[in-house]
């Protein structure tokens, strides 16, 4: 992209929550952590100075089946960059003082996500949906996060985040080959297993009701999808707009606009190697809970008799704007750009991603929302209130 200023480039290791064991669930995060609190040539001051001296951005995160390391600099840094990063990657010396002052940052970032229902309701429907692997929370569990040790973490590391196991993504203004020169000389080419997956993603079709002491009920509700390879999956990305992905959406137009029940409610879809989930969230009073899940069930059941050509029309011009706005942004490209090659092990130019959307056809999206009414669902509610007060008819 030589018509932009910026370089972005990302080192994406193939290892994430869901394959943990239960006991050491979080290490990939904890990991994460520490990268970047010291290396055999920098400590953690060190470099944070010298991506502020770059005038550029880095950082990292972790996901459940992936953590991705990246870096954003002028293009006159790139050399310069790439140097920190592989540094960083390469030879992280996991410094048990560090370790332990790590350990109470990710300790104080469970318990905020725990004080932040909207956030840990997601957390609890994965665990629901997915009770084995797959739905293991990100960020691991206070129990398993204290036990973690510095052998673990270790031994993971050597293990899984090496040049095996891990895809290196960039876009912006660079020169390839000067690129793969400095990258071949500060990546250090160490052999890695790949990432064991412990267990297939099984959806757990199920009712859970999490009481806390909050003002209101927290409603997560999903729906066992289709995997990211899925030829599905572009017609299920435009079902979500109509449904509940847009200010113009069904669930929008209905709960909120017009009955005035909830603040916000939105759908979302998550797609994975091996699995896919399409969600519904909102929050409300505990008077109307069950009203709205009646009313979802119903703007569901009747999406195959009665959708419009004219949502689908929409829906298309929704998602191809976000690929075009993404298209304008080197991270956004760096990005998609991994997740292609993780989920589809090749790359889609933009033309094609844009067709992909295109060619979706009426019929098969009245086949898709079909399709997902029959499917299993799994419902999550978090708040003052008990199982025996939810009333669910399908």
């Amino acid at each position: 992209m030589n018509y932009y200023r910026s370089f972005v480039l990302g080192i994406w290791i193939k290892h994430g929550a869901r394959h943990e064991s239960s006991s050491k669930n979080g290490l990939s995060h904890f990991i994460e952590h520490l990268f970047f609190q010291g290396t055999s040539k920098r400590n953690a001051r060190d470099i944070s100075f010298e991506i502020d001296s770059m005038g550029g951005d880095i950082n990292a995160f972790t996901s459940r089946e992936f953590t991705a390391l990246y870096i954003k600099v002028l293009d006159s840094s790139i050399c310069k960059a790439i140097e920190l990063i592989g540094d960083i990657y390469s030879n992280p010396l996991f410094p048990e003082q560090e370790i332990e002052k790590e350990r109470s940052v990710i300790l104080d970032e469970i318990r905020t996500i725990n004080d932040t229902p909207d956030e840990l309701i997601h957390d609890l429907f994965m665990e629901n949906s997915f009770p084995d692997g797959l739905g293991q929370p990100i960020l691991g569990k206070e129990s398993t996060v204290s036990e973690i040790t510095r052998k673990d973490i270790i031994d993971c590391y050597n293990n899984f985040y090496g040049i095996n196991n891990c895809i290196i993504s960039c876009a912006g203004n660079f020169e390839e080959k000067k690129l793969i020169e400095c990258l071949e000389k500060n990546i250090t080419a160490k052999t890695s297993n790949k990432s064991p997956v412990i267990n297939n993603a099984n959806f757990s079709s199920c009712l859970k009701v999490h009481e806390k002491d909050l003002n209101e009920i927290h409603l997560c509700i999903g729906f066992d999808t289709f995997p990211f390879k899925s030829p599905y999956r572009h017609a299920l990305t435009l079902l979500n707009c109509i449904i509940g992905g847009s200010v113009s959406s069904r669930l929008f137009q209905e709960i909120r606009e017009k009955q005035g029940w909830v603040y916000n409610i939105y759908s979302f879809t998550s797609f994975y190697y091996d699995a896919g989930v399409f969600g519904i969230y909102t929050a409300c009073d505990r008077k109307k809970i069950n009203k709205i899940i009646e009313t979802i069930f119903k703007i569901l059941k009747q999406i195959p008799e009665n959708l419009k050509k004219e949502e689908m029309d929409r829906a298309k011009t929704q998602v191809i704007s976000q690929i075009l706005f993404s298209s304008e942004s080197p991270s956004s490209i760096m990005h998609n750009l991994a997740y292609q090659e993780l989920y589809l092990e090749e790359s889609y130019s933009i033309e094609q991603q844009i067709k992909q959307i295109e060619t979706v056809s009426f019929k098969e999206l009245k086949n898709i929302a079909s399709i997902l009414k029959e499917k299993n669902f799994s419902i999550t509610i978090l708040g003052p209130i008990s199982e025996k007060e939810i009333y669910i008819e399908k």
